[in-house]
């Protein structure tokens, strides 16, 4: 239901996004950008249930909660990434949108290296 919402509320700013892009195009850039932050907000609403039922899986299989961190952290920083270089293109500046593209994968290899430590220790320890 949450995603029929928020799929309703694009699909409404679609017509008034695209009058005021004609005539003032900072206007629309400002709506399109509230927009998102609606949608990223009722995302961030939606997915708390399924952090915690993550959080209840991985105690059950007894994953440590760190690794769950970062594969969380990795998805907040593909959206945020995402919603920034749409937004960025939205707003006719490719190369910002590509600049944001290449931070977002810098910035989820970096929160996603302690993961590939761990995995390398542990091949490591089987030799």
């Amino acid at each position: 239901m949450e995603l029929l919402k928020l799929a309703v509320l694009c699909a409404v700013c679609v017509l008034p996004v695209s009058l005021l892009r004609k005539k003032t195009p900072e206007q629309a850039l400002l709506l399109t950008a509230a927009v998102l932050a609606a949608v990223l907000a009722g995302c961030l609403a939606a997915a708390a249930p399924l952090v915690e039922t993550l959080r209840a899986l991985s105690e059950r299989a007894g994953i440590e909660g760190t690794y769950l961190g970062i594969l969380l952290r990795v998805t907040a920083a593909a959206l945020v990434t995402r919603f920034c270089a749409d937004l960025c293109k939205d707003g006719g500046a490719q190369a910002l949108a590509s600049a944001v593209e290449t931070a977002g994968s810098v910035a989820a290899f970096a929160i996603a290296l302690p993961l590939l430590q761990a995995v390398v220790e542990m091949i490591l320890g089987f030799f």
